[in-house]
């Protein structure tokens, strides 16, 4: 299965990206409006900006980092490290 990631990494970045941008999507209020109600005690506004286009940004820089930076290791890698 790892190899097929190491094969297909344009496709496991942008599945990455997807599955952060929905996290994002769900925690980024649900953050905020904790922050808002009991350390600032200031009101929640929900709003276009904050709550989806950043997200789609976060998401977006994330996929690209993990395209860059993360190289999964085969099980052939694994071995060879124990020996």
């Amino acid at each position: 299965m790892l190899d097929n990631i190491r094969k297909n990494r344009i496709k496991s970045s942008i599945i990455i990206a997807a599955a952060t941008f929905i996290a994002a999507m769900i925690l980024w209020p649900l953050l905020d409006l904790f922050w808002s109600g009991v350390i600032s005690h200031s009101e929640f506004i929900y709003n276009i900006k904050d709550y989806i286009i950043e997200p789609i940004i976060f998401a977006v820089i994330f996929g690209l980092i993990t395209f860059f930076i993360w190289k999964p290791e085969t099980k052939l890698e694994k071995k060879s490290k124990k020996k």
